[in-house]
């Protein structure tokens, strides 16, 4: 299998739809085993499917309410199996768990960085994500 511009727009675009339809199983199989993930909020990395497993946490319970949309996702192609995604996004996040350090998030001009690749299983897998808010 070979990855393309339009296969990684999709995946982005079902990352987005997973994350604010809460499906944390579907969230944490986005990440390959060896991935690494820098949040908003991160001072270091984190393995990508710890992110998912906080992520379902803080997000994840039935009263929050979760919206997301992208920019244009602009795709580097790095090789036939790999390929570098970048984009804006908007997330925007309301009565979230106790476990979150606050109750909302509004996130009006995120930036999006992942790498996807075909892992050994020939799944598309992110194996970098980083995502990052302008200083003000």
């Amino acid at each position: 299998m070979n990855l393309s511009p339009e296969a990684v727009r999709a995946e982005v675009a079902r990352f987005w739809n997973t994350f604010i339809s809460k499906s944390s199983e579907m969230l944490e199989e986005f990440y390959a085993h060896e991935s690494t993930v820098f949040g908003t909020a991160s001072t270091r990395s984190e393995p990508g499917r710890l992110a998912a497993t906080r992520r379902q946490r803080e997000y994840f319970i039935t009263q929050s309410i979760l919206r997301a949309n992208t920019g244009v996702v602009d795709v580097i192609m790095l090789d036939e199996r790999s390929a570098v995604a970048t984009y804006t996004f908007q997330f925007h996040a309301s009565k979230l768990s106790r476990a979150a350090k606050q109750q909302e998030e509004h996130i009006g001009q995120g930036r999006a960085t992942q790498v996807f690749g075909i892992d050994t299983d020939g799944k598309i897998r992110i194996f970098h994500e980083h995502l990052s808010l302008p200083a003000n």
